[in-house]
């Protein structure tokens, strides 16, 4: 008997390239089941970044464009102008590091955040440079040991972490930001129906929308899958609370 059924938007026969226990799969398959109830598929135009998340491609069958580091909402941007000058519209969404659109992308994601571009965001925070080696990133948590921060992050050196959910909150243009988790099952569907909301937020044309989410990382954390999870659980919430910090239309 099947126990679930593979959404069509998934390419069958993908090889899992992710580390043992990255989150990064589960949060791909939610996309994926929402593009098939959205029915997106024939729609849709990925942006994924460098980083891990540009393996979105790997595995998610619709139309991807791999961005320049840190350009992802700009390349989204631009194919989203330029199919509304056309009159065909698409939608379109960035699949991104935390590294990538906090950091080296801030000035694209925030900027896009401001315009009120009418694309989706999502930025996978695994508080590290994950697939370079385990460096220091934007949402490094203070005293957490990296590659490049070997006694620990401290604020003199290294300043604060940023937490990207409120500061996209922040901007005017932003019609929907959010962070959601994926440490158990409760969370994960929570993180479904968040991330759903906020495709349904570009469908109406309500402006920029962002969903950030926390996500293991075992290989760079040095910790077991289950252990990764409780971190995200025990830690990372209480510096990154779970929630929705911009909502339009219940604002």
């Amino acid at each position: 008997m099947q126990v679930f059924n593979i959404p069509r938007a998934i390419k069958q026969n993908s090889n899992f390239t992710f580390c043992p226990g990255c989150d990064h799969g589960v949060a791909i398959r939610l996309v994926a089941q929402i593009i098939d109830e959205l029915k997106l598929q024939e729609k849709t135009i990925a942006v994924a970044s460098s980083g891990c998340s540009v393996l979105l491609y790997d595995f998610l069958d619709v139309d991807c464009i791999e961005s320049p580091h840190g350009r992802a909402c700009a390349v989204a941007t631009g194919i989203k102008r330029a199919h509304r000058a056309l009159n065909n519209d698409r939608f379109v969404f960035t699949y991104q590091g935390d590294g990538d659109f906090a950091s080296i992308g801030l000035a694209e994601s925030m900027h896009s955040a401001l315009r009120g571009e009418n694309i989706t965001a999502i930025c996978i925070n695994n508080t590290n440079y994950g697939m370079t080696g385990g460096q220091l990133g934007p949402t490094t948590t203070m005293g957490q040991i990296t590659t490049t921060s070997p006694d620990g992050r401290n604020a003199h050196y290294h300043g604060f972490p940023i937490k990207t959910a409120e500061q996209i909150a922040l901007c005017e243009g932003t019609s929907f930001s959010a962070r959601a988790a994926l440490y158990d099952v409760k969370n994960i569907l929570s993180t479904k129906n968040i991330i759903k909301k906020a495709f349904q937020y570009q469908i109406e044309g309500l402006g920029f929308s962002f969903v950030e989410i926390l996500s293991s990382c075992p290989t760079n954390w040095k910790l077991s899958p289950k252990d990764s999870h409780l971190k995200i659980q025990n830690e990372l919430t209480k510096v990154y609370p779970l929630g929705i910090f911009k909502d339009v239309k219940n604002d």
